[in-house]
């Protein structure tokens, strides 16, 4: 997933076996909103179902641009993308809470288990502002696991008929560095 300045798309790229990138943005819903630059971002499963989501930071570079620029705000909601697990995604607003829909210039966008509760929350550094932590209270049904494993390690979650895998690294996202543990949200299956 890769973010992109104004007037373009966000990117989603799915890799296969063969080390090959196919651009997917298109047919996965995502041809959306061109006018917010897009910083920081993650691939991350926030609500546990097993199917991961996409976020993204905005904000303009310059304060100057929305004086010149109608229609491009130097502070912009972030964007968040929910997997509905048939290879589309559908984008969020209202629905995400308050937080998603305020207007920030942002950067980075740091993802983990900020309050050990299960679900993963989003920490975000704004420009000329306090960061802002989103913290992601799920309500109960959905099963997950954490994992705690060395750096470079890769761990792979298999349960009920799917498999996951991910990555410990160091760094995720624009000046921003996500938990060291691995979530896997599982849905209704139990590891």
């Amino acid at each position: 997933f890769k973010t992109h300045f104004a007037d373009d798309t966000h990117i989603l790229y799915r890799g296969s076996a063969e080390g090959v990138f196919e651009d997917v943005t298109l047919a996965a819903g995502l041809g959306v909103e061109t006018r917010f630059v897009g910083w920081g971002a993650g691939i991350v499963d926030l609500d546990n179902d097993g199917w991961p989501d996409l976020f993204a930071a905005t904000g303009q570079v310059y304060p100057e641009t929305e004086k010149f620029f109608d229609g491009y705000p130097y502070r912009s909601p972030r964007l968040l993308f929910r997997n509905l697990g048939n290879g589309r995604f559908e984008q969020l607003f209202e629905e995400a809470g308050p937080a998603i829909a305020a207007a920030h210039s942002s950067r980075g966008a740091a993802f983990g288990d900020y309050d050990n509760d299960g679900d993963v929350d989003i920490l975000i550094m704004n420009r000329n502002q306090p960061p802002s932590l989103l913290r992601n209270d799920l309500p109960k049904g959905a099963n997950w696991v954490q994992v705690r494993a060395p750096l470079g390690s890769r761990v792979t979650a298999i349960y009920g008929g799917r498999r996951q895998t991910q990555e410990v690294t160091s760094q995720a996202s624009f000046y921003s560095a996500n938990d060291s543990r691995l979530h896997f949200g599982l849905g209704g299956a139990t590891a």
